[in-house]
């Protein structure tokens, strides 16, 4: 367990502090934190105390391990879409600084038995948090044709959400992440360069996790828990999610909540995307509440 946090690459990690640099004084929390890479970055570079906070249970086990001897930082089992409760036990209402990192991190990937990846033969579950909620398996087996279509287009911006469908439910049970990426594969007559399952993944763990409202949700608490003058910074890894934290930024300018910080987003480096490719897709926006006078 001690290792795990070591496998993991933060992404866009020099913006994250630059940006987060003016809110160092006060209580910062990465709620997302999954193995910490960016708390030990804000850590170092003089965060007065961070809240780490994930919904699964696996990286809050990992981080408290991490950090366990370092008294600035708080670990907590919580979801980012309502982490005020954390709050209390850390003598504030407020934050200074949020950070969201809404990517789905490597150990997540990496591990079979999570079904996030198409590589790796296990079940098909993709909660982040497996105590909860159902897994991706119900959907895959159970979902009528039409939705299960509907959902791979909407979610997964893919094209042959009819043909795909038709197939899953044409094999159905599937008992494991192989049968459903080689189903989906196998309506593919040629391989390009993006597995052809790829989209399929994204929108069943999309829909398993609700992470559409969940995104909202998250960002509105974020807001109304950041002190006058906070910042929130949020990355995201798909183009739905991006849309929901542009479009909310933009609508809090107009209603005068503050000032966006990144007029477009920000996208690693190509050195970056070259050492941490699952980085490419990343996308940084940041706002800042308004500071009272």
């Amino acid at each position: 367990m001690n290792q795990t946090h070591s496998q993991h690459t933060p992404v866009l990690v020099e913006t994250v502090v630059k940006l987060l640099t003016p809110c160092l004084a006060g209580l910062i929390v990465d709620g997302t934190a999954g193995q910490g890479g960016h708390t030990q970055a804000l850590l170092e570079a003089g965060a007065y105390h961070v809240l780490a906070i994930d919904i699964d249970p696996n990286a809050v086990l990992n981080l408290k391990t991490r950090f366990a001897k370092n008294p600035r930082v708080s670990v907590a089992h919580a979801s980012y879409d309502d982490f005020s409760t954390q709050l209390a036990p850390n003598v504030t209402k407020h934050t200074t600084g949020t950070l969201l990192d809404l990517g789905v991190s490597s150990n997540q990937l990496d591990d079979a038995s999570r079904g996030f990846s198409f590589r790796l033969d296990g079940a098909i579950d993709m909660r982040f948090n497996p105590t909860v909620g159902r897994p991706a398996s119900q959907l895959v087996n159970r979902m009528p044709e039409h939705d299960l279509e509907t959902l791979l287009r909407d979610l997964g911006d893919e094209r042959r959400a009819r043909a795909i469908a038709r197939r899953i439910v044409a094999r159905r049970p599937l008992q494991n992440t192989t049968e459903l990426a080689s189903s989906v594969a196998s309506v593919f007559p040629n391989r390009g360069r993006i597995h052809p399952a790829t989209r399929t993944f994204q929108a069943l763990r999309i829909a398993t996790n609700d992470e559409l409202k969940t995104v909202a949700q998250g960002l509105n608490r974020a807001r109304h828990l950041l002190k006058d003058g906070g910042r929130l910074v949020v990355i995201a890894f798909h183009s739905l999610e991006d849309r929901t934290v542009k479009n909310t930024f933009r609508e809090w300018a107009r209603e005068g909540a503050g000032q966006i910080l990144t007029r477009k987003p920000i996208r690693p480096e190509q050195e970056e995307s070259r050492r941490n490719p699952r980085s490419r897709s990343a996308r940084l926006r940041a706002f800042e509440m308004e500071r009272q006078i």
